[in-house]
């Protein structure tokens, strides 16, 4: 589920980016030119900082379009935060500058629904990349729970089942069917294999799927009696984080190994 999420919360993202790269190039350009010409005398001090200003704004779309291309850690959602907040209050500033105008009857009228739908833009924008980062805090919090698991199954919090030692592709390919056969909906998936945020805490987590599906409700109790009827292991956690109800999920497969620190 998380990852799928997060998947379409990247593309939904990155759709008002495409063309931000360009963007970046001229509005850095137009800043190199007007700078020249506002010291040549030919442009007004304003002109600058306008062109300045839409510099910061392009490299700011551009860095938050590299965010929604790619995987983002854990120790970089902070940026994307920013980043995202920046681009809202950059937007709300330039829409309120173009309705004051509007309203002194300086700028003509039809100016204002552009501003307003990059205002809306912006707001979307932080809204989704709030969303992503939310969603990577909790696979990071799946991923800190396997960490954790001696303390969580002293507290009675995680539960194991060895069965075989493995399973494959076409056992999950099975298992997946059956769940949307009986609950209607496909097998809420949050991690299929490796992923950056298991690599950043150094787990390789290679052949092995998290589940979000809390293992003392019907769909958990369900995942594992079908998991323990075909002998494959799994992990359940009904917390990621000791105190806090946060994070349940069953862990298909083995324990995620370690990374050896050369890698």
């Amino acid at each position: 589920m998380l990852k799928r999420a997060l998947l379409l919360l990247v593309c939904l993202a990155a759709a008002p980016w495409t063309a931000a790269a360009q963007d970046a190039l001229g509005a850095k350009a137009e800043l190199e030119r007007t700078r020249q010409l506002v010291a040549a005398g030919a442009l007004p001090r304003t002109a600058l900082e306008q062109a300045e200003r839409a510099n910061e704004k392009a490299g700011l779309t551009e860095k938050m379009r590299d965010y929604v291309r790619r995987d983002v850690g854990v120790n970089e959602i902070g940026a994307m935060l920013e980043t995202a907040a920046r681009l809202r209050d950059l937007a709300r500033e330039d829409f309120n500058t173009v309705r004051a105008r509007v309203e002194a009857g300086a700028t003509p009228a039809n100016e204002l629904p552009p501003a307003r739908e990059s205002l809306d833009a912006a707001e979307k924008q932080l809204e989704l990349a709030e969303q992503r980062a939310k969603l990577v805090r909790e696979l990071a919090d799946m991923a800190r729970a396997e960490e954790n698991y001696k303390e969580l199954e002293q507290e009675d919090l995680a539960f194991s089942f060895r069965g075989e030692g493995g399973f494959s592709e076409d056992d999950l390919l099975a298992i997946d069917a059956l769940f949307y056969e009986y609950w209607g909906r496909a097998m809420p998936i949050s991690a299929d294999g490796e992923t950056d945020v298991h690599r950043s805490m150094g787990l390789n987590h290679t052949g092995r799927v998290d589940v979000a599906v809390h293992p003392d409700e019907e769909e958990g109790q369900f995942l594992i009696t079908l998991l323990e009827s075909w002998g494959v292991p799994y992990i359940a956690f009904r917390t990621a984080v000791p105190g806090q109800a946060t994070g349940p999920h069953i862990h298909i497969g083995l324990a995620s190994e370690r990374i050896p620190p050369s890698e």
